[in-house]
Order: C-alpha cells, then structure tokens, then sequence
C-alpha cells in the first residue's frame, strides 16, 4: 500500500463554506470504510449524497452503508462526465451540505481535469458542500495532481489541511470554456450602453425559459458586474472604457462574464474582493468571483436556471 502523504495539522474546525478534499485510496472497499462516517452525518443533516464510481466502488459504499444505501444516489461515472460542468456545479448549491464523491477529474489526465479541481475551489468557495475526489495513490501523475489541486485530505487519521495545496491564482480564472458555451457578446463602452447590455441578458434568460423572477436576478447581476468589473464605486455609473460582456448558456445555468478595461491610468479602487459592489452583487447571483488583470477586472457571475 503506497504511504499517505505527509499532511498539515488534523482538523481544527471544519470550513462553514466548501470541503474540498483528495482521497487517496485505490482500494474500493478500504475508500468505502473511510468515507462512511461522513455520508452517514451528511445524510443525518438533510443533506444529498452523489457517490460516482464504478460498479465495483458503488458495490463497496452499498455494503458498508446497508439500508442507508438507498438514500444515496449512485450516478454512472460516464453520465457525470458528460454533464457540462456548470450544472455539476449548480447542482452542489443549497442550503443543506450536499456530499459529492468520485473520479471524474482523476480519469481525466488532460488539463480540463485540473481545470476542473480548480473551477471547483473558484466557484463554490462559500457553498456549503463536500466534494470528496479520490485519486490513486500508486500513480505518480495523479498523486500529484490530487496534492496539487486540494486544500484538504481525508485519510485513514482524519481530515488534514494539505500543506502542498497550490491555490488557483485570481489573475488566472478558471477558463469559461468549462462553463458553456457562449451565446452573447456585447460592447459596452460607456454607461448609455448598459441598457443594451441589460435588453440582451434578458433576451437569453428568455430563450433559456427562466421564471421572471429568477430572470430579473440575473439582468441586475450582470448590471452590477459590469460596474464593478469598471472600476465604478457605489456612487458612480460606468465610466467609458473598452468593456466587454459574454454570456453563456447550459441547461443547468447562465454565466455572465464581465471584462472592464477602463483607459490607461484609471484608479480602480478598492481590491476586487474587498469591493463594496462585489457584496452588493452577490444579493442577486448563486456564485460570483472577481479578478485582477493588468489592464482591468474580469467577474463572472453564475446563476442556476431552476
């Protein structure tokens, strides 16, 4: 049995917000034993469990769980993998931690499976899930990977902070690729073309068959993105620059991405995520994360379509 990796102090007080942890086992029964405790609290606590292995890992969790297993839900690894990985995402949101366990980023040894790991830390930082994401120890490449990409592990001793984990960096954001495809690019040079840009997202939500509600949200989102992507503080409208609005659409969510390139020379405040647009943002998204470039900001808000 490959040796667990060297890890970081024990659990000191779990994150209120997102548990994103490698586990290294390859060993389907041995995996099923040391994850159990945490399926049976998150069950216990209201909350969902997605476990997503093969049907030799599926058989391992069934009989260790007995008649809890029922309660689990046991999707295909190659049903998951074909699900754009916004609506994976959007389905980790809610009130009630969720639990996600599989190999769906392991079994994928091209960069979107690291983007992957990564779109995960970026976007569901403050979601209360757990997403368990088993490497195999005895692989070189995915070990690394998995210490790479994960700020925790569970091991036989419990969780551990991960000493090796790498941060995505917040001026390198997750690709959009990975979060549908694009339906809408819009100009907005000055504030008299926030109006156009707020006619064209509604347009989407439209042909996307939100509720109007839901489809106001995400007008406003964009709106307050495009601010804050400027540079504008509370008090001002959008100042002209070369500003640039992309929508993109699955079945699951719409994403706005908000790119503000004010002129050379522009002050732009406050950091992104200390911002006081980006908290008044978020009152009207699921997701929102902000970013610092050297000519400007890019935000990208995500918000389910159910």
């Amino acid at each position: 049995m490959t040796p667990e990796p060297d890890a970081g102090e024990p659990d000191g007080g779990e994150p209120a917000g997102l548990l994103h942890a490698a586990v290294l086992s390859g060993d389907p029964d041995e995996l099923a034993r040391r994850v159990e405790p945490r399926v049976r609290a998150t069950l216990a606590a209201g909350g969902s469990v997605r476990i997503v292995l093969d049907r030799r890992g599926a058989r391992a969790f069934r009989d260790v769980l007995g008649d809890d297993g029922d309660r689990v839900d046991f999707p295909s690894p190659a049903t998951v993998a074909s699900t754009p990985p916004a609506r994976r995402l959007a389905g980790l949101a809610g009130t009630a931690r969720s639990l996600l366990l599989g190999r769906v980023c392991a079994d994928d040894p091209g960069p979107d499976g690291e983007l992957g790991e990564e779109a995960i830390t970026l976007l569901l930082g403050d979601e209360p899930a757990t997403v368990l994401c088993v490497y195999d120890p005895a692989d070189r490449d995915q070990r690394a990977r998995a210490l790479r990409t994960h700020p925790w592990l569970l091991t036989d001793d419990g969780l551990r902070r991960n000493p090796d984990f790498r941060p995505p960096s917040s001026t390198s954001p997750v690709p959009v690729g990975l979060l549908g495809s694009s339906v809408a690019t819009l100009p907005v040079p000055d504030g008299a073309a926030l109006a156009a840009l707020r006619e064209r997202v509604a347009a989407v939500a439209r042909e996307a068959g939100l509720e109007p509600e839901r489809a106001e949200a995400i007008v406003l989102a964009a709106h307050e993105a495009m601010l804050l992507a400027s540079g504008a503080d509370l008090r001002s409208d959008l100042p002209p620059g070369q500003h640039v609005l992309d929508v993109r659409v699955t079945s699951a969510a719409l994403v706005t991405e908000c790119r503000g390139t004010p002129p050379s020379g522009t002050r732009m405040g406050p950091a992104p995520g200390e911002d006081p647009r980006f908290a008044h943002l978020r009152r009207f998204c699921d997701r929102a994360t902000v970013h610092a470039e050297a000519d400007g900001r890019l935000v990208r808000v995500l918000t389910g379509t159910h």
